[in-house]
């Protein structure tokens, strides 16, 4: 006895849960790059300034008294 044949969705159902996922694919694809560029910049900050404060600090002692 063989097993009955599974039913199937319509190609036209097919086609549209295709294009959903890619939808939804592309969605998730563009916020991760979003979040990725947010935390690079936000780590691009931090370092110019981490970097601003030490030439500055090193300046400051090396720079000649007034007078």
């Amino acid at each position: 006895m063989s097993d009955p044949p599974r039913p199937t969705a319509p190609a036209s159902l097919r086609l549209v849960g295709l294009v959903a996922l890619g939808l939804l694919a592309w969605l998730l694809f563009g916020s991760a790059l979003s979040v990725i560029r947010a935390v690079i910049a936000l780590a691009g900050y931090i370092l110019v300034g981490v970097v601003a404060y030490t030439v500055g600090k090193w300046g400051g002692r090396h720079s000649s008294p007034p007078g």
